[in-house]
């Protein structure tokens, strides 16, 4: 196992989407890298020029700016909040580091810190304590970036969940679709193809356990959570399939939320 972070000054990312902390540079098991770059072209202005597990948090309106933890205070423009959007950085906020323990501290606003921890040989944990000093309301959620070794989603890649999911799919697409334990695709999707499903959540089911499987041939990735989720989103295009799962938030003056994410790394059977 091989982990490697980027600092959240050293420039790799310099976007106002993504929480800045911890930022993958790369995560090899057993000589296959599993989040390697997966966009054509990069820039660290690009609001998702990141790799791996990938946090974003919901923006907060505060004094006529945008908060974001991870990020610091926004300037708006004259239109509604667009993550895609890169916005100037109106308070930075304070970064203190120690390579895999990151500390984000903005005046007035939060403390927040996030941890990467090597677990075991082929684990590790993501750590989180947010304190807040005014309100705090919204989600958060990991775009797990993963690649998974191999730059093309086929049918060989799997997304298990330990429920029959359901969901709305954002078209009716002939590439991809739900199976009583998962997603599977079809066919291989082509450049300049995606699929999106921005509801997937058990069937039947009040509230959803936050476990997930991301398989490509004998490898996987088991991502599980401590607390529960709202939904989870499912964006794939040629290049990566991503799960996307979100937290609430919601935080008065004074409160503090922590939270965990476990990823497990496995060499497995192909599964059916």
């Amino acid at each position: 196992m091989k982990l490697e972070l980027h600092l959240p000054t050293d420039g790799f990312y310099q976007g106002t989407r993504f929480d800045r902390s911890g930022i993958f540079r790369s995560l090899q098991f057993r000589g296959t890298e599993l989040c390697g770059p997966w966009f054509q072209r990069y820039d660290p202005f690009m609001h998702d020029a990141v790799k791996g597990p990938a946090e974003e948090f919901s923006p907060v309106l505060l004094d006529g700016l945008w908060l974001k933890p991870g990020v610091g205070l926004l300037m708006p423009d004259s239109q509604p909040y667009d993550r895609f959007k890169l916005y100037p950085l109106a308070d930075p906020g304070r970064w203190e580091t120690d390579g895999s323990r990151f500390n984000h501290y903005l005046e007035g606003c939060y403390d927040y810190v996030k941890e990467i921890a090597v677990t075991g040989e082929s684990s590790f944990e993501i750590r989180h304590t947010l304190k807040a000093f005014v309100d705090l309301q919204g989600s958060v959620y990991n775009h797990n970036f993963f690649t998974m070794g191999k730059m093309a989603v086929t049918p060989s890649r799997l997304i298990d969940f330990p429920f029959r999911p359901e969901g709305g799919w954002r078209a009716r697409y002939d590439s991809v679709a739900f199976t009583p334990c998962g997603v599977r695709f079809s066919r291989a999707l082509v450049e300049g193809e995606s699929v999106y499903c921005g509801n997937i959540h058990e069937a039947a089911g009040e509230g959803m356990p936050y476990t997930m499987r991301l398989s490509e041939g004998p490898l996987s990735v088991t991502i599980k959570g401590d607390v529960p989720v709202q939904k989870t989103v499912l964006w794939a295009n040629h290049r990566i399939a991503c799960l996307e799962p979100y937290n609430s938030i919601d935080l008065g003056a004074g409160q503090t939320f922590c939270w965990k994410i476990e990823y497990t790394l496995e060499n497995n059977p192909v599964l059916p």
